[in-house]
């Protein structure tokens, strides 16, 4: 693998049932590290965050999501998590260069992470600014047609695996999403296709 370390990632933010014009907060960061050079998980970072624009959490959010208002109600804000995370890889002793984020295709760094930083008047991270898009290399590495990218439960259902946890849960997503990593790895699947 062309980096030593694979931060699995899948982050839950506020909703609500029509969501036009709503800001999406991140309320979740939660991270499965991937070692890539034993091909094993040997840690996990997990953080709720206080949403400041819309403090209060919809039932709709905390349904999907299983979330509750007391668990973000006295949780750091994202830039603090963000310093949380920071020293988290420090304990690793990660350098930014030898780590790639994987995520469940594009958004959660795309849209909810860059626009996170938006809202909390920070720079977009260096390490953020790219990411290794599982759906794509799924795809890619199983030859399967552009237009039929599967999702998590596709993508674990194709490999002869099933959800395990509570869907929407951000932790639980990651692990799951690990689990899909671990084993395209196995397979021979290089994880190098960054983007912006």
């Amino acid at each position: 693998q062309p980096f030593d370390w694979f931060c699995v990632f899948d982050v839950e933010a506020t909703c609500r049932e029509n969501n036009n014009g709503w800001a999406h907060e991140i309320i979740e960061f939660p991270v499965v590290l991937i070692d890539a050079r034993s091909f094993s998980v040997c840690d996990e970072f997990r953080s709720f965050v206080r949403p400041l624009i819309n403090p209060e959490l919809t039932d709709f959010c905390t349904q999907l999501t299983g979330i509750t208002q007391d668990q973000v109600e006295n949780a750091p804000t994202f830039p603090e998590v963000l310093k949380l995370f920071e020293s988290f890889l420090s304990k690793h002793q990660i350098k930014h260069s030898r780590m790639a984020f994987i995520t469940d295709g594009p958004w959660d760094i795309r849209d909810f992470v860059r626009n996170q930083c938006v809202y909390s008047n920070i720079k977009l991270p260096s390490y953020l600014s790219s990411y290794i898009d599982l759906r794509r290399m799924f795809t890619k590495f199983y030859g399967r047609k552009e237009g039929k990218r599967a999702n998590l439960n596709g993508m674990l259902s194709l490999l002869g695996m099933q959800f395990e946890g509570r869907e929407h849960s951000g932790i639980d997503d990651s692990r799951n999403i690990a689990r899909i990593v671990l084993r395209l790895m196995d397979e021979g699947c290089v994880f190098d296709s960054t983007k912006s």
